[in-house]
Protein backbone atom coordinates (compact mmCIF):
# COMPACT_ATOMS: atom_id res chain seq x y z
CA UNK A 1 0.00 0.00 0.00
CA UNK A 2 3.16 2.58 0.49
CA UNK A 3 4.27 1.64 -2.65
CA UNK A 4 0.60 2.62 -4.50
CA UNK A 5 0.00 5.93 -2.43
CA UNK A 6 3.47 7.42 -2.79
CA UNK A 7 3.90 6.41 -6.37
CA UNK A 8 -0.04 7.76 -7.29
CA UNK A 9 1.28 10.67 -5.80
CA UNK A 10 4.19 11.30 -7.69
CA UNK A 11 2.65 9.81 -10.99
CA UNK A 12 -0.28 12.62 -10.57
CA UNK A 13 2.45 15.51 -9.85
CA UNK A 14 4.76 14.56 -13.17
CA UNK A 15 1.82 13.63 -15.76
CA UNK A 16 -0.64 16.15 -14.10
CA UNK A 17 -4.33 15.82 -13.23
CA UNK A 18 -5.69 16.07 -17.12
CA UNK A 19 -3.73 13.13 -18.03
CA UNK A 20 -3.53 10.98 -14.53
CA UNK A 21 -6.25 9.67 -13.44
CA UNK A 22 -6.82 7.37 -10.14
CA UNK A 23 -9.30 4.48 -11.24
CA UNK A 24 -10.99 2.08 -9.35
CA UNK A 25 -12.82 -1.29 -10.74
CA UNK A 26 -16.52 -0.88 -10.20
CA UNK A 27 -19.47 -2.95 -12.08
CA UNK A 28 -17.09 -4.51 -13.56
CA UNK A 29 -15.30 -1.36 -15.45
CA UNK A 30 -12.85 0.82 -14.45
CA UNK A 31 -14.40 4.37 -13.44
CA UNK A 32 -12.39 7.26 -11.64
CA UNK A 33 -11.89 7.11 -8.38
CA UNK A 34 -13.15 10.08 -6.51
CA UNK A 35 -12.22 10.37 -2.91
CA UNK A 36 -15.47 10.36 -0.71
CA UNK A 37 -16.35 13.52 2.11
CA UNK A 38 -16.17 12.24 5.31
CA UNK A 39 -19.29 12.67 7.35
CA UNK A 40 -18.94 14.78 10.77
CA UNK A 41 -19.47 12.18 14.01
CA UNK A 42 -23.65 12.86 14.54
CA UNK A 43 -24.31 13.71 10.67
CA UNK A 44 -27.79 12.60 9.52
CA UNK A 45 -25.98 9.93 7.54
CA UNK A 46 -24.64 8.29 10.49
CA UNK A 47 -27.74 9.03 12.67
CA UNK A 48 -29.56 7.31 9.92
CA UNK A 49 -26.68 3.65 10.05
CA UNK A 50 -27.47 3.61 14.07
CA UNK A 51 -31.22 3.24 13.38
CA UNK A 52 -30.79 0.93 10.83
CA UNK A 53 -27.91 -0.99 12.22
CA UNK A 54 -27.79 -0.45 16.02
CA UNK A 55 -24.09 0.02 17.44
CA UNK A 56 -23.32 -3.90 18.23
CA UNK A 57 -20.59 -6.26 17.36
CA UNK A 58 -23.12 -8.51 15.38
CA UNK A 59 -23.50 -5.58 12.74
CA UNK A 60 -19.61 -3.85 13.26
CA UNK A 61 -18.87 -5.61 9.38
CA UNK A 62 -22.15 -4.72 8.00
CA UNK A 63 -22.16 -0.16 9.24
CA UNK A 64 -19.42 0.78 6.95
CA UNK A 65 -21.03 -0.79 3.67
CA UNK A 66 -24.24 0.84 4.72
CA UNK A 67 -23.13 4.60 5.05
CA UNK A 68 -21.01 4.06 1.64
CA UNK A 69 -24.67 3.35 -0.10
CA UNK A 70 -26.26 6.40 2.08
CA UNK A 71 -23.45 8.57 0.97
CA UNK A 72 -23.41 7.58 -2.60
CA UNK A 73 -27.35 7.54 -3.10
CA UNK A 74 -28.37 10.76 -0.33
CA UNK A 75 -29.97 13.63 -1.48
CA UNK A 76 -28.36 17.15 -0.89
CA UNK A 77 -30.28 18.64 2.48
CA UNK A 78 -29.85 21.92 3.66
CA UNK A 79 -30.27 20.92 6.79
CA UNK A 80 -27.52 18.70 9.11
CA UNK A 81 -30.06 18.16 11.86
CA UNK A 82 -29.70 14.25 12.78
CA UNK A 83 -33.79 14.20 13.46
CA UNK A 84 -34.63 15.24 9.70
CA UNK A 85 -35.29 12.56 6.83
CA UNK A 86 -32.42 11.34 4.64
CA UNK A 87 -33.73 11.19 1.48
CA UNK A 88 -31.94 8.87 -0.98
CA UNK A 89 -32.04 9.43 -4.93
CA UNK A 90 -31.24 5.71 -6.71
CA UNK A 91 -30.95 6.05 -10.67
CA UNK A 92 -32.44 3.72 -12.68
CA UNK A 93 -29.07 2.99 -14.40
CA UNK A 94 -25.41 3.10 -13.34
CA UNK A 95 -24.02 6.46 -14.79
CA UNK A 96 -21.11 6.09 -17.47
CA UNK A 97 -18.42 7.51 -15.63
CA UNK A 98 -14.91 8.04 -16.83
CA UNK A 99 -13.86 5.21 -18.52
CA UNK A 100 -9.84 4.79 -20.03
CA UNK A 101 -10.58 4.96 -23.72
CA UNK A 102 -8.65 2.15 -26.52
CA UNK A 103 -5.20 3.94 -26.35
CA UNK A 104 -5.61 4.77 -22.66
CA UNK A 105 -2.61 3.52 -20.23
CA UNK A 106 -3.63 1.36 -17.03
CA UNK A 107 -1.11 0.90 -14.34
CA UNK A 108 -1.44 -1.30 -11.54
CA UNK A 109 0.45 -1.60 -9.42
CA UNK A 110 -2.00 -2.80 -6.00
CA UNK A 111 -2.64 -6.21 -4.71
CA UNK A 112 -4.36 -6.93 -8.61
CA UNK A 113 -4.21 -10.85 -7.87
CA UNK A 114 -7.14 -10.52 -5.32
CA UNK A 115 -9.34 -8.84 -7.91
CA UNK A 116 -11.21 -9.87 -10.42
CA UNK A 117 -9.52 -7.85 -13.12
CA UNK A 118 -6.55 -9.78 -13.28
CA UNK A 119 -7.39 -12.16 -15.23
CA UNK A 120 -8.79 -9.98 -17.79
CA UNK A 121 -6.31 -7.82 -18.60
CA UNK A 122 -5.75 -9.61 -21.89
CA UNK A 123 -8.79 -9.76 -22.86
CA UNK A 124 -8.75 -5.61 -21.83
CA UNK A 125 -5.78 -5.10 -24.35
CA UNK A 126 -7.23 -7.16 -26.96
CA UNK A 127 -10.91 -6.24 -26.80
CA UNK A 128 -10.53 -2.62 -24.94
CA UNK A 129 -7.75 -1.62 -26.62
CA UNK A 130 -6.15 -0.72 -23.26
CA UNK A 131 -2.54 -0.57 -22.83
CA UNK A 132 -1.81 -2.58 -19.42
CA UNK A 133 1.05 -1.83 -17.23
CA UNK A 134 1.49 -4.34 -14.04
CA UNK A 135 4.15 -4.50 -11.42
CA UNK A 136 5.65 -8.01 -10.25
CA UNK A 137 7.06 -7.37 -6.32
CA UNK A 138 8.35 -10.85 -6.73
CA UNK A 139 7.94 -14.34 -7.18
CA UNK A 140 8.27 -16.11 -3.23
CA UNK A 141 4.70 -18.05 -3.79
CA UNK A 142 6.23 -19.74 -6.83
CA UNK A 143 9.47 -20.19 -5.67
CA UNK A 144 9.35 -20.87 -1.78
CA UNK A 145 5.13 -22.11 -1.53
CA UNK A 146 6.08 -23.29 1.83
CA UNK A 147 6.52 -19.73 3.18
CA UNK A 148 2.64 -18.37 2.33
CA UNK A 149 -0.16 -19.70 3.23
CA UNK A 150 -2.83 -22.72 1.34
CA UNK A 151 -1.56 -24.42 -1.78
CA UNK A 152 -0.74 -20.63 -3.50
CA UNK A 153 2.18 -21.82 -5.80
CA UNK A 154 -0.51 -22.72 -8.45
CA UNK A 155 -2.93 -19.97 -8.37
CA UNK A 156 0.27 -17.29 -8.66
CA UNK A 157 1.80 -19.34 -11.60
CA UNK A 158 -1.78 -18.65 -13.28
CA UNK A 159 -1.39 -14.87 -12.00
CA UNK A 160 2.05 -14.70 -13.74
CA UNK A 161 1.02 -15.86 -16.49
CA UNK A 162 -1.92 -13.46 -17.00
CA UNK A 163 0.77 -10.82 -16.17
CA UNK A 164 2.68 -11.87 -18.97
CA UNK A 165 0.25 -12.40 -21.85
CA UNK A 166 -1.99 -9.17 -20.47
CA UNK A 167 0.90 -6.64 -20.05
CA UNK A 168 2.56 -4.16 -21.86
CA UNK A 169 5.24 -4.04 -19.97
CA UNK A 170 5.88 -5.62 -16.25
CA UNK A 171 7.79 -3.33 -13.54
CA UNK A 172 10.08 -5.00 -11.02
CA UNK A 173 10.86 -3.52 -7.95
CA UNK A 174 14.82 -5.20 -7.63
CA UNK A 175 17.12 -6.56 -10.42
CA UNK A 176 16.47 -10.41 -8.39
CA UNK A 177 12.98 -10.22 -9.18
CA UNK A 178 13.08 -9.12 -12.80
CA UNK A 179 15.82 -12.14 -13.01
CA UNK A 180 13.17 -14.63 -11.25
CA UNK A 181 10.07 -13.46 -13.44
CA UNK A 182 11.68 -13.50 -16.58
CA UNK A 183 13.20 -16.94 -15.93
CA UNK A 184 9.94 -18.08 -14.76
CA UNK A 185 8.15 -16.61 -17.71
CA UNK A 186 10.77 -18.83 -20.30
CA UNK A 187 9.85 -21.49 -17.91
CA UNK A 188 6.23 -21.78 -19.06
CA UNK A 189 6.39 -20.54 -22.23
CA UNK A 190 4.67 -17.02 -21.93
CA UNK A 191 5.79 -14.03 -24.86
CA UNK A 192 8.63 -11.83 -23.53
CA UNK A 193 7.66 -8.47 -22.45
CA UNK A 194 9.53 -5.15 -21.78
CA UNK A 195 10.77 -5.31 -18.02
CA UNK A 196 12.28 -2.19 -16.39
CA UNK A 197 13.10 -2.11 -12.36
CA UNK A 198 12.21 0.73 -10.47
CA UNK A 199 13.73 1.28 -7.40
CA UNK A 200 11.70 1.62 -4.20
CA UNK A 201 11.70 5.32 -2.50
CA UNK A 202 12.75 4.39 0.74
CA UNK A 203 11.62 8.34 2.79
CA UNK A 204 9.11 7.76 5.24
CA UNK A 205 6.57 10.08 5.38
CA UNK A 206 6.88 12.60 8.30
CA UNK A 207 3.20 12.90 10.22
CA UNK A 208 1.79 15.31 13.11
CA UNK A 209 -0.17 13.11 14.47
CA UNK A 210 0.39 12.27 18.07
CA UNK A 211 2.96 9.70 19.42
CA UNK A 212 0.40 7.06 21.17
CA UNK A 213 0.90 5.64 24.76
CA UNK A 214 1.97 2.74 23.78
CA UNK A 215 4.45 3.73 20.83
CA UNK A 216 6.26 6.04 23.83
CA UNK A 217 5.80 3.05 26.51
CA UNK A 218 7.78 0.58 24.12
CA UNK A 219 10.74 3.33 23.20
CA UNK A 220 11.00 4.24 26.48
CA UNK A 221 13.71 2.39 26.83
CA UNK A 222 16.75 1.35 24.77
CA UNK A 223 15.20 -1.08 21.83
CA UNK A 224 16.15 -2.86 18.75
CA UNK A 225 13.74 -2.39 15.99
CA UNK A 226 12.13 -5.06 13.69
CA UNK A 227 9.68 -3.68 11.19
CA UNK A 228 7.33 -6.66 9.08
CA UNK A 229 4.85 -8.36 8.90
CA UNK A 230 4.87 -10.92 11.27
CA UNK A 231 4.63 -13.90 9.88
CA UNK A 232 7.15 -17.18 8.70
CA UNK A 233 8.93 -15.91 5.85
CA UNK A 234 9.95 -12.70 7.67
CA UNK A 235 11.57 -15.07 10.18
CA UNK A 236 10.99 -13.54 13.89
CA UNK A 237 11.85 -16.91 15.17
CA UNK A 238 15.60 -16.58 14.45
CA UNK A 239 15.39 -13.48 16.42
CA UNK A 240 13.55 -15.03 19.37
CA UNK A 241 15.68 -17.96 19.58
CA UNK A 242 18.99 -15.59 19.40
CA UNK A 243 17.40 -13.68 21.98
CA UNK A 244 16.26 -16.79 24.12
CA UNK A 245 19.92 -18.16 23.44
CA UNK A 246 21.60 -14.67 24.96
CA UNK A 247 19.11 -14.84 27.92
CA UNK A 248 19.89 -18.51 28.79
CA UNK A 249 23.38 -17.25 29.16
CA UNK A 250 22.64 -14.87 31.64
CA UNK A 251 22.68 -11.67 29.39
CA UNK A 252 18.82 -10.68 29.80
CA UNK A 253 19.23 -7.60 32.19
CA UNK A 254 21.41 -5.97 29.58
CA UNK A 255 19.58 -6.97 26.61
CA UNK A 256 17.38 -4.24 24.61
CA UNK A 257 13.87 -4.63 24.48
CA UNK A 258 13.29 -6.17 20.53
CA UNK A 259 10.13 -4.22 19.01
CA UNK A 260 8.44 -6.42 16.37
CA UNK A 261 6.18 -3.48 14.52
CA UNK A 262 3.94 -5.53 11.81
CA UNK A 263 0.34 -6.88 12.09
CA UNK A 264 0.52 -10.80 12.52
CA UNK A 265 0.53 -12.68 9.69
CA UNK A 266 -0.02 -16.72 9.68
CA UNK A 267 1.56 -19.14 10.59
CA UNK A 268 3.04 -17.77 13.43
CA UNK A 269 0.92 -18.97 16.03
CA UNK A 270 3.53 -21.42 17.68
CA UNK A 271 6.03 -18.91 17.52
CA UNK A 272 3.70 -16.22 19.27
CA UNK A 273 2.79 -18.38 21.90
CA UNK A 274 6.40 -19.44 22.70
CA UNK A 275 6.93 -15.37 22.94
CA UNK A 276 3.93 -15.15 25.73
CA UNK A 277 5.25 -18.27 27.60
CA UNK A 278 9.31 -17.91 27.31
CA UNK A 279 10.24 -17.33 30.93
CA UNK A 280 13.57 -16.05 30.14
CA UNK A 281 12.71 -13.51 27.36
CA UNK A 282 9.42 -12.22 29.32
CA UNK A 283 9.17 -8.72 28.93
CA UNK A 284 11.61 -8.68 26.20
CA UNK A 285 9.72 -8.70 22.94
CA UNK A 286 7.26 -6.17 22.01
CA UNK A 287 4.98 -6.08 19.66
CA UNK A 288 3.09 -3.08 17.91
CA UNK A 289 0.41 -3.22 15.55
CA UNK A 290 -1.22 -0.34 13.27
CA UNK A 291 1.77 1.89 14.02
CA UNK A 292 1.17 5.68 11.99
CA UNK A 293 3.57 7.04 9.43
CA UNK A 294 4.79 9.34 12.49
CA UNK A 295 4.81 6.42 14.88
CA UNK A 296 7.47 4.69 12.81
CA UNK A 297 9.46 7.90 12.36
CA UNK A 298 9.75 7.85 15.72
CA UNK A 299 10.85 4.17 16.26
CA UNK A 300 13.30 4.36 13.48
CA UNK A 301 14.89 7.76 15.16
CA UNK A 302 14.95 6.13 18.69
CA UNK A 303 15.96 2.80 17.88
CA UNK A 304 19.63 0.95 19.23
CA UNK A 305 19.83 -0.56 15.45
CA UNK A 306 17.30 -2.35 13.15
CA UNK A 307 17.17 -5.81 12.18
CA UNK A 308 15.66 -7.95 9.09
CA UNK A 309 16.25 -11.55 8.91
CA UNK A 310 14.05 -12.11 6.18
CA UNK A 311 14.42 -15.01 4.52
CA UNK A 312 13.45 -14.14 0.56
CA UNK A 313 12.46 -10.72 -0.29
CA UNK A 314 11.73 -9.03 -3.44
CA UNK A 315 12.65 -5.84 -2.31
CA UNK A 316 13.39 -5.54 1.54
CA UNK A 317 11.70 -1.61 1.82
CA UNK A 318 12.33 -1.40 5.91
CA UNK A 319 16.08 -1.61 5.16
CA UNK A 320 15.93 1.37 2.82
CA UNK A 321 13.73 3.01 4.82
CA UNK A 322 16.48 2.33 8.14
CA UNK A 323 19.35 3.50 6.19
CA UNK A 324 17.42 6.66 4.98
CA UNK A 325 17.19 7.20 8.70
CA UNK A 326 20.46 7.09 9.51
CA UNK A 327 20.55 3.68 11.14
CA UNK A 328 22.86 0.89 11.49
CA UNK A 329 20.93 -2.28 10.17
CA UNK A 330 21.99 -5.98 10.43
CA UNK A 331 20.09 -8.40 8.07
CA UNK A 332 20.29 -11.73 6.13
CA UNK A 333 21.46 -11.60 2.35
CA UNK A 334 18.49 -13.83 0.96
CA UNK A 335 16.64 -12.53 -2.02
CA UNK A 336 17.41 -8.59 -2.85
CA UNK A 337 18.41 -7.31 0.71
CA UNK A 338 22.12 -7.03 -0.77
CA UNK A 339 20.75 -4.66 -3.53
CA UNK A 340 18.74 -2.48 -0.86
CA UNK A 341 22.13 -1.96 1.75
CA UNK A 342 25.08 -2.78 -0.64
CA UNK A 343 28.27 -2.91 1.95
CA UNK A 344 26.44 -0.82 4.25
CA UNK A 345 24.54 -3.81 6.02
CA UNK A 346 25.87 -6.25 8.58
CA UNK A 347 24.89 -9.57 7.07
CA UNK A 348 24.23 -12.84 8.80
CA UNK A 349 23.39 -16.19 7.58
CA UNK A 350 19.22 -16.09 7.74
CA UNK A 351 18.96 -19.27 9.85
CA UNK A 352 22.27 -19.17 12.13
CA UNK A 353 20.82 -18.43 15.21
CA UNK A 354 23.79 -18.39 17.18
CA UNK A 355 25.21 -16.28 14.09
CA UNK A 356 22.45 -13.42 15.06
CA UNK A 357 22.72 -13.82 18.70
CA UNK A 358 26.51 -13.11 18.46
CA UNK A 359 25.97 -10.73 16.22
CA UNK A 360 23.52 -8.56 18.22
CA UNK A 361 25.45 -9.02 21.78
CA UNK A 362 28.50 -7.75 19.78
CA UNK A 363 26.58 -4.37 18.87
CA UNK A 364 24.61 -4.55 22.22
CA UNK A 365 27.88 -4.00 24.43
CA UNK A 366 30.18 -2.50 21.91
CA UNK A 367 28.10 0.87 20.73
CA UNK A 368 30.87 2.25 18.97
CA UNK A 369 30.28 -0.18 16.44
CA UNK A 370 27.10 0.96 15.72
CA UNK A 371 28.04 4.75 15.43
CA UNK A 372 30.67 3.99 13.35
CA UNK A 373 28.26 1.86 11.03
CA UNK A 374 25.96 5.01 11.59
CA UNK A 375 28.39 7.31 10.33
CA UNK A 376 29.50 5.18 7.27
CA UNK A 377 25.83 5.24 6.02
CA UNK A 378 25.30 9.22 6.44
CA UNK A 379 28.82 9.58 4.57
CA UNK A 380 28.04 7.14 1.82
CA UNK A 381 23.78 6.01 1.73
CA UNK A 382 21.98 8.44 -0.74
CA UNK A 383 18.30 7.90 0.54
CA UNK A 384 15.88 6.64 -2.82
CA UNK A 385 13.13 8.73 -3.45
CA UNK A 386 9.49 8.57 -4.61
CA UNK A 387 9.86 11.09 -7.30
CA UNK A 388 12.77 8.88 -8.69
CA UNK A 389 10.49 5.71 -8.69
CA UNK A 390 7.97 7.55 -10.50
CA UNK A 391 10.29 9.03 -13.01
CA UNK A 392 11.68 5.38 -13.70
CA UNK A 393 7.76 4.63 -14.40
CA UNK A 394 7.37 7.73 -16.55
CA UNK A 395 10.58 7.18 -18.66
CA UNK A 396 8.86 3.90 -19.67
CA UNK A 397 5.66 5.11 -20.33
CA UNK A 398 7.72 8.06 -22.47
CA UNK A 399 9.65 5.09 -24.41
CA UNK A 400 6.62 2.89 -25.21
CA UNK A 401 5.82 3.03 -28.79
CA UNK A 402 3.01 5.69 -29.21
CA UNK A 403 0.25 3.97 -30.30
CA UNK A 404 -1.06 5.15 -34.14
CA UNK A 405 -4.00 6.77 -34.34
CA UNK A 406 -4.96 5.28 -37.74
CA UNK A 407 -4.40 1.59 -36.80
CA UNK A 408 -7.01 -0.76 -37.89
CA UNK A 409 -8.50 -2.85 -35.38
CA UNK A 410 -8.77 -6.15 -36.73
CA UNK A 411 -11.28 -8.87 -35.70
CA UNK A 412 -10.83 -12.60 -36.53
CA UNK A 413 -14.51 -13.86 -36.58
CA UNK A 414 -13.98 -17.22 -35.48
CA UNK A 415 -12.45 -15.81 -32.20
CA UNK A 416 -14.06 -12.71 -31.71
CA UNK A 417 -17.43 -12.60 -32.43
CA UNK A 418 -20.53 -14.87 -32.14
CA UNK A 419 -22.94 -17.08 -34.19
CA UNK A 420 -26.49 -18.00 -34.44
CA UNK A 421 -26.66 -19.18 -38.14
CA UNK A 422 -23.31 -20.31 -38.79
CA UNK A 423 -20.67 -22.61 -37.26
CA UNK A 424 -16.73 -21.30 -36.10
CA UNK A 425 -14.12 -22.81 -38.45
CA UNK A 426 -10.73 -21.66 -36.71
CA UNK A 427 -10.66 -18.03 -37.65
CA UNK A 428 -13.80 -17.46 -39.47
CA UNK A 429 -17.32 -17.84 -39.22
CA UNK A 430 -19.56 -20.42 -41.91
CA UNK A 431 -22.83 -20.49 -42.71
CA UNK A 432 -24.67 -23.90 -41.48
CA UNK A 433 -28.26 -23.27 -42.64
CA UNK A 434 -30.59 -22.27 -45.61
CA UNK A 435 -33.24 -20.62 -43.27
CA UNK A 436 -30.32 -17.67 -43.08
CA UNK A 437 -30.28 -15.23 -40.20
CA UNK A 438 -28.01 -13.98 -37.92
CA UNK A 439 -24.34 -14.89 -39.08
CA UNK A 440 -22.25 -12.58 -36.86
CA UNK A 441 -22.43 -10.75 -33.88
CA UNK A 442 -19.96 -9.27 -31.70
CA UNK A 443 -17.01 -8.18 -30.73
CA UNK A 444 -18.41 -5.52 -27.97
CA UNK A 445 -15.26 -4.38 -27.98
CA UNK A 446 -14.53 -0.42 -26.72
CA UNK A 447 -13.75 2.03 -30.14
CA UNK A 448 -13.23 5.57 -29.86
CA UNK A 449 -15.33 7.84 -31.64
CA UNK A 450 -14.60 8.46 -34.97
CA UNK A 451 -15.34 7.87 -38.51
CA UNK A 452 -14.73 4.01 -39.88
CA UNK A 453 -14.44 2.07 -43.13
CA UNK A 454 -15.66 -1.00 -42.08
CA UNK A 455 -14.06 -4.12 -44.22
CA UNK A 456 -15.36 -7.64 -44.07
CA UNK A 457 -13.20 -10.42 -46.60
CA UNK A 458 -14.91 -13.82 -47.14
CA UNK A 459 -15.89 -16.35 -49.58
CA UNK A 460 -18.89 -17.99 -51.36
CA UNK A 461 -18.01 -22.11 -51.40
CA UNK A 462 -18.04 -23.39 -54.80
CA UNK A 463 -21.13 -23.76 -56.36
CA UNK A 464 -23.25 -21.64 -54.07
CA UNK A 465 -24.27 -18.37 -54.10
CA UNK A 466 -24.61 -15.13 -51.75
CA UNK A 467 -27.22 -12.28 -52.19
CA UNK A 468 -26.79 -8.77 -50.27
CA UNK A 469 -26.39 -9.19 -46.49
CA UNK A 470 -27.71 -6.56 -43.92
CA UNK A 471 -25.34 -4.82 -41.36
CA UNK A 472 -25.83 -3.20 -38.96
CA UNK A 473 -23.42 -1.36 -35.91
CA UNK A 474 -25.21 -1.20 -32.81
CA UNK A 475 -23.91 -0.90 -28.83
CA UNK A 476 -25.27 -0.34 -25.72
CA UNK A 477 -27.03 -4.04 -26.28
CA UNK A 478 -28.26 -3.00 -29.61
CA UNK A 479 -30.10 -0.37 -27.75
CA UNK A 480 -28.02 2.12 -29.97
CA UNK A 481 -27.94 1.85 -33.94
CA UNK A 482 -24.91 3.51 -35.62
CA UNK A 483 -25.49 2.28 -38.82
CA UNK A 484 -27.18 -0.08 -41.13
CA UNK A 485 -27.52 -0.88 -44.51
CA UNK A 486 -27.78 -3.62 -46.95
CA UNK A 487 -24.20 -3.96 -48.77
CA UNK A 488 -23.26 -5.96 -51.56
CA UNK A 489 -21.05 -9.01 -51.53
CA UNK A 490 -18.37 -7.90 -54.07
CA UNK A 491 -16.18 -10.25 -56.02
CA UNK A 492 -12.78 -9.89 -55.92
CA UNK A 493 -9.79 -12.29 -57.69
CA UNK A 494 -9.09 -15.23 -56.00
CA UNK A 495 -12.72 -16.01 -55.71
CA UNK A 496 -13.28 -13.75 -52.70
CA UNK A 497 -15.53 -11.28 -51.98
CA UNK A 498 -15.83 -8.38 -49.80
CA UNK A 499 -17.82 -5.71 -48.44
CA UNK A 500 -17.09 -2.20 -47.10
CA UNK A 501 -19.03 0.64 -45.91
CA UNK A 502 -18.49 3.68 -43.96
CA UNK A 503 -19.98 4.26 -40.22
CA UNK A 504 -19.58 7.21 -37.63
CA UNK A 505 -19.51 7.03 -34.15
CA UNK A 506 -20.46 10.32 -32.28
CA UNK A 507 -19.23 9.51 -29.68
CA UNK A 508 -16.84 6.68 -27.52
CA UNK A 509 -18.85 3.06 -27.50
CA UNK A 510 -17.34 0.63 -24.96
CA UNK A 511 -19.54 -2.30 -26.53
CA UNK A 512 -19.06 -2.21 -30.09
CA UNK A 513 -21.52 -4.54 -32.06
CA UNK A 514 -21.28 -5.55 -35.82
CA UNK A 515 -23.96 -7.35 -37.12
CA UNK A 516 -24.84 -9.55 -40.15
CA UNK A 517 -28.02 -10.58 -41.29
CA UNK A 518 -27.91 -13.30 -44.03
CA UNK A 519 -31.16 -13.69 -46.31
CA UNK A 520 -32.20 -17.48 -46.94
CA UNK A 521 -30.97 -19.50 -49.17
CA UNK A 522 -27.56 -16.72 -48.94
CA UNK A 523 -23.93 -19.16 -47.73
CA UNK A 524 -20.85 -17.18 -46.94
CA UNK A 525 -17.66 -17.61 -44.87
CA UNK A 526 -16.44 -14.55 -43.23
CA UNK A 527 -12.90 -14.61 -42.52
CA UNK A 528 -12.17 -11.03 -41.19
CA UNK A 529 -13.60 -7.53 -40.31
CA UNK A 530 -11.66 -4.55 -40.27
CA UNK A 531 -12.25 -1.22 -38.81
CA UNK A 532 -9.75 1.06 -40.66
CA UNK A 533 -10.07 4.96 -38.88
CA UNK A 534 -10.87 7.61 -41.69
CA UNK A 535 -8.14 10.70 -41.07
CA UNK A 536 -11.02 12.81 -40.79
CA UNK A 537 -12.59 10.91 -37.98
CA UNK A 538 -14.06 13.25 -35.48
CA UNK A 539 -13.36 12.91 -31.25
CA UNK A 540 -9.77 11.87 -31.94
CA UNK A 541 -7.83 12.66 -28.95
CA UNK A 542 -4.07 11.90 -27.64
CA UNK A 543 -3.75 8.91 -25.36
CA UNK A 544 -3.50 9.13 -21.77
CA UNK A 545 -3.28 7.33 -18.13
CA UNK A 546 -6.13 5.42 -17.08
CA UNK A 547 -4.37 5.43 -13.44
CA UNK A 548 -4.35 3.40 -11.04
CA UNK A 549 -6.26 0.00 -10.28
Amino acid sequence: MRVEKALSAQLQTLFGPDRFKLCVWRDDVFTEWAPEKVQPAGSPLGHAVDVILPRTASFDLARPYLLRALRRFSAPSASASTTDPVRLTIPSASPSGLHPKRGDIVISVGLDWEYPYADRFYSMAKKDGLRIITCCYDLIPVLFPHYCVGDVAKRFTEYFLQLCWGSEAVLCISRQTERDFVKLCHELGAPPRRTVVIPLGDNIPHSDNEISDVVRSASSEPFILFVSTIERRKNHEVLYRAYHMLARRGHAAQLPRLVFVGMPGWGTGDLMKDIELDPFTRGLIVQLHHTSDGELNHLYRHAEFCVYPSLYEGWGLPVGEALAMGKAVMASSEGSLPEVGGDLVRYVQAWDVPGWANAMWEWIVNPQLVRAAERGIRQQYKPRQWLGTAHAVKQLIDDLPAPSTNAALRISPGYDMSTWAGIHLGPSVLTNSEEGGLLLFGPHWAVNAGSYDVCVEGKVPAGESCSDAVWEVVSNGGSVIHHKERASMVRTTGGAIAARFRVDLVQDTFDFELRCVLEPGSVLRVDSVELLPLMSSPGRHPSKLAGFA
